[in-house]
């Protein structure tokens, strides 16, 4: 009751009387709101821009796994480059031993490195990190898939062959409502619910106040204060997290978000050992070493959310014919910002349409998720916007030849 006491009475009873819910049941009502409702609307930019970065200064580019300069961008100013590998270590990164110098290409068999480049005096001219997709031995992991029979409560008859196995692709956007995308996310959105046909949780909620205890409640199914591991001060590696299971059944894990603050390690001691098999912490904490603030939406030439979607791409691509989970977070560009989710509403629906076209969703589920909503500025103080601050977006894809099959099994 804190916060409605704090609402606006004569808004608070509009919507009180307003007989249109988005959700009506007997143990829970919540109203339909219009997301550009006039107590909002003067809060609300008409036109808001896409973030654009600046790489002009950004000379070296991957393409199938082979390092290149770019002489057009560079205009012969760079001489020649070299290389370091990036390493994941207790919670950090390590550099590797410095690659020979290049003056055209060079192939990479590292997963993340940072390139410097050089001028004709041996001066760094130009500095950039990449992610390259190296193929891990996934062979025990293989045999473990072709011998492991799932025993499912309530399904004893479920099929057990890999075209059956579903991928798992969990795209989480920071601070982002369902409410807020349907302002800002209309394209990914458009191509969800109706090309793909997917299904919205209308009434799906957060359980805690921010990042941390949302997320935990849904990656290990328990409430944070519940669980001892993450107060661990040898890190949080014994925490019951979702991607442990699937890795026991043969499924290749990854996990990568754009932050380095993470929601385990904020006054935590996080992973003392590489949670899952492709682990994105070294190349996001490298980046953020070079730009500590998390102001800065670019990290040499692109977005962070970029970055994160490009990684996001390219390991769904080249797992097609391995089971996977994959989780990415995009936490900067959302953060403490309701419009900058357009600009990742572009790389969402165009990189759906990608794997869509290619076939890549034939046998994925997805889900496209936010932790909460808005938690501070001038539409937090708000009834929608504390309304909106509870109900955060969930979109999940399920393929149609999946539904069909476990028809009786598949319930909205």
């Amino acid at each position: 009751m804190e916060y409605v006491s704090r609402c606006n009475l004569e808004v608070l009873s509009k919507f009180n009387n307003n007989t249109d819910f988005l959700v009506e049941s007997e143990v829970c009502t919540i109203p339909r709101v219009n997301p550009f409702d006039q107590s909002i609307k003067d809060f609300l930019p008409d036109d808001p821009q896409i973030s654009v970065c600046d790489n002009s200064n950004v000379f070296t580019y991957v393409d199938n796994n082979n390092l290149y300069i770019n002489f057009t961008k560079s205009r012969n100013q760079v001489q020649y480059c070299s290389y370091e590998p990036l390493y994941y270590i207790s919670n950090s990164f390590k550099l590797g031993k410095v690659s020979g110098n290049f003056n055209k290409s060079v192939r990479v068999t590292d997963e993340f490195i940072k390139v410097q480049c050089y001028d004709a005096f041996n001066k760094v001219i130009a500095k950039n990190f990449h992610t390259v997709f190296v193929k891990k031995n996934l062979n025990k992991k293989a045999s473990d898939l072709r011998k492991h029979v799932v025993q499912m409560k309530n399904i004893p008859n479920i099929d057990n062959h890999r075209e059956t196995r579903l991928n798992v692709l969990l795209i989480m956007i920071e601070s982002t409502s369902r409410i807020n995308s349907v302002r800002y996310l209309r394209n990914t959105r458009k191509y969800f619910l109706e090309t793909l046909d997917a299904t919205e949780l209308l009434g799906y909620n957060k359980v805690a106040e921010n990042t941390r205890p949302n997320m935990a409640a849904l990656l290990t199914g328990n409430f944070i204060e519940n669980s001892p591991c993450f107060k661990d001060p040898e890190g949080v590696d014994k925490c019951p997290f979702i991607w442990k299971e699937f890795s026991k059944l043969g499924y290749a894990t990854h996990y990568g978000q754009d932050a380095y603050c993470t929601f385990y390690s904020y006054g935590m001691s996080g992973f003392k050992y590489q949670p899952t098999d492709y682990y994105d912490q070294p190349f996001h904490d490298a980046n953020e070493q070079d730009k500590p603030q998390i102001s800065h939406l670019c990290f040499n030439g692109k977005s962070t959310s970029v970055h994160v979607n490009e990684r996001m791409f390219n390991l769904v691509s080249n797992l097609k014919d391995n089971p996977f989970f994959s989780l990415s977070m995009h936490i900067r560009m959302t953060h403490d910002s309701l419009t900058r989710a357009v600009t990742i509403d572009k790389l969402i629906s165009k990189t759906l349409q990608r794997l869509h076209k290619n076939s890549l969703l034939n046998n994925t589920f997805i889900a496209l998720f936010g932790d909460h909503g808005i938690r501070s500025g001038k539409v937090r103080r708000t009834f929608i916007g504390q309304l909106e601050e509870r109900l955060p977006m969930m979109l999940m894809y399920v393929p149609p030849w999946f539904k069909n099959k476990y028809c009786s099994y598949f319930k909205i």
